[in-house]
């Protein structure tokens, strides 16, 4: 009789012991597979491409009511070199912009990233941008501009470092 209940029990004991062999395995596996450079380095060019699509609009964005405001974007969306550049806007061209009476919004049609580089937090964009003007009396018009950007990573995340319009082409 003692035999009989050893079976079950040793049935039982081995059962446990599979099952939490397997537990163990999937989730080291899960642990490697999340963890992985291809996941991690995927999640980085996301958050590149996304924040930069918003910068890249933000940057073709502007109302001549709220100059200040949309200037003070425009430097929170910008580091290095194009940040400095964009601190320095002088009073005659604050004039200008007031003066032209233009409301700007820019949309990002379509972007890619061509370049990232995770480790050195740094990578290059390519975006398709179309910019409304909407000036009182006047119709809107609307252009479309293709654009260069440099990003960098910050310790308050993605931040445009360039943003250079490029050549549509010869026609």
């Amino acid at each position: 009789m003692a035999g009989k209940v050893r079976w079950p029990l040793r049935a039982a004991v081995v059962a446990v012991v599979a099952t939490a062999a397997f537990a163990g395995w999937s989730g080291v596996t899960w642990y490697r597979t999340a963890h992985s450079e291809a996941v991690t380095y995927g999640t980085a060019r996301d958050e590149a491409l996304a924040s930069g699509r918003e910068l890249v609009a933000r940057l073709c964005t502007l109302d001549y009511h709220r100059l200040d405001q949309g200037l003070a974007e425009w430097l929170d969306a910008s580091t290095g070199p194009l940040r400095d550049r964009l601190a320095h806007t002088d009073e005659a061209t604050k004039k200008t912009l007031t003066q032209g009476a233009t409301v700007s919004t820019g949309k990002v049609l379509d972007a890619g990233l061509s370049e990232l580089d995770e480790h050195a937090g740094t990578a290059k964009l390519l975006a398709s941008v179309e910019i409304t003007a909407l000036k009182e009396g006047v119709a809107p018009s609307t252009k479309r501009n293709r654009f260069a950007a440099g990003l960098t990573r910050t310790e308050s995340g993605w931040k445009l470092s360039a943003l250079d319009e490029l050549p549509v082409g010869a026609r």
